[in-house]
């Protein structure tokens, strides 16, 4: 086994091929024109693959709340390592960042820094690996790690110097997605709180003036239900804005899916009945193993039940309803509403969007089910709606099954 730290040379940018500093070239034109954080991580996977010839690879990042590093993305690994924490000691990837410099590892399952729950955590055996740090303005935000060179060969010098090439051009293209992101977030933001805090200063004038008691009481019950929309609204904010950010932590836990239901249910009942609304759950209760996060799969049900209740007819019917497939067990959360129009089907996920001309839906922050798709991807999975007008809608999530 050899272990080598190299560092960035003028020799090394001179044994770059043509045809690869050609390929750098063009991922350097599409890099700088993509701001969509997770697009632009899957292309630079696709890149590190190419360029090195590589069976899989890793993006890790430094959250800069915590200093903890985390996988954010990976491609060519059986089982996604997404969201994983890695130690800063005890892992290779830590020790890339640590030092700020590359690493060439010919067996990496003899290295003391190896970090072997990554392996059972992604059902993959690591022989050898390229890692490279990812640095801008001189702080190191991250690593490559290019995984098990194709046909059982080493990796060269000549990786080491595409990949670093690569890396100066990637961890800058990262950090203004990232930058992007958060005042792309925090404008619309800002422009959502206008509407609950001008009615609420509006009321507060209106109340220092001494109004009737009828006029008192119903600007009291203004205040108040505006103060619950903004709380609730920031509390999706911060949901959002941790989602995107990679702050929101997933667990990867074996689920009790019949418990979870049952918890939605039971939360949803008076709601339900308020509107004279049935609600009920179908559920097998032997069922394929399924990892996640309880509470945040819990929320992503809850909102998709409420939704289902809050938009039904009176007397109607919601049914959750949960079955294996395949690959995946569906979760399905099917209403007998008055369904959404095929136009307004593509925009339902979008941040910030709100079926127009709905009764009571500009009420909510318009985060919901963005907030519940993300969840839902965190977790390897989708959600897909089908509906109909007149008829009803069906929301079905799908989580993978875990060997």
């Amino acid at each position: 086994m050899s272990s080598q730290a190299t560092t960035h040379s003028v020799h090394e940018w001179e044994t770059i091929g043509p045809l690869q500093l050609q390929r750098l070239l063009e991922i350097s034109a599409i890099l700088s024109s993509t701001l969509d954080l997770k697009q632009l991580l899957n292309q630079v996977l696709d890149a590190v693959t190419a360029l090195t010839d590589t069976e899989a690879a890793s993006i890790l990042l430094v959250d800069k709340a915590t200093g903890q590093l985390h996988f954010v993305a990976a491609t060519g690994l059986t089982a996604p390592a997404e969201d994983t924490l890695v130690p800063l000691d005890g892992s290779i990837a830590g020790w890339i960042v640590r030092h700020g410099r590359p690493v060439i590892l010919d067996d990496v399952q003899q290295d003391a820094r190896h970090y072997t729950r990554l392996d059972s955590a992604t059902e993959f055996v690591t022989r050898n690996m390229l890692g490279v740090p990812l640095v801008t303005k001189n702080q190191v935000i991250g690593a490559f790690e290019a995984i098990n060179k194709r046909n059982g060969a080493a990796y060269t010098e000549q990786d080491t110097a595409v990949l670093q090439a690569l890396a100066s051009q990637a961890a800058v293209a990262i950090e203004n997605a990232r930058l992007f992101q958060q005042s792309d977030l925090v404008a619309e933001i800002m422009h959502e709180l206008k509407t609950p805090l001008m009615a609420l200063t509006a009321a507060s004038e209106l109340l220092a003036r001494g109004p009737a008691e009828e006029r008192r009481q119903e600007l009291l019950q203004m205040l108040q239900r505006e103060t619950t929309r903004l709380s609730k609204m920031t509390q999706d904010f911060l949901d959002l804005a941790r989602l995107e950010s990679g702050r929101m932590r997933i667990a990867r836990e074996p689920l009790d899916l019949p418990a979870l239901v049952h918890d939605v249910v039971c939360l949803q009942e008076p709601q339900a009945a308020a509107r004279g609304v049935a609600l009920e759950a179908k559920v097998p209760q032997k069922l394929p193993l399924v990892r996640g996060d309880f509470n945040r799969l819990k929320q992503v049900l809850l909102n998709l039940t409420s939704n289902a209740i809050k938009y039904n007819l009176e007397g109607g019917r919601v049914i959750i309803r949960v079955r294996a497939m395949a690959e995946h067990v569906a979760i399905a959360v099917q209403d007998t509403g008055p369904g959404i129009d095929p136009k307004n089907l593509s925009r339902l996920f979008e941040r910030f969007y709100r079926i127009p001309d709905r009764e009571g839906f500009s009420e909510g922050s318009g985060l919901g089910l963005a907030i519940a798709q993300k969840i839902v991807e965190e977790h390897a999975g989708r959600i897909e709606v089908e509906s109909e007008v007149g008829k009803g809608s069906t929301f079905c999530c799908y989580l993978p099954i875990s060997e």
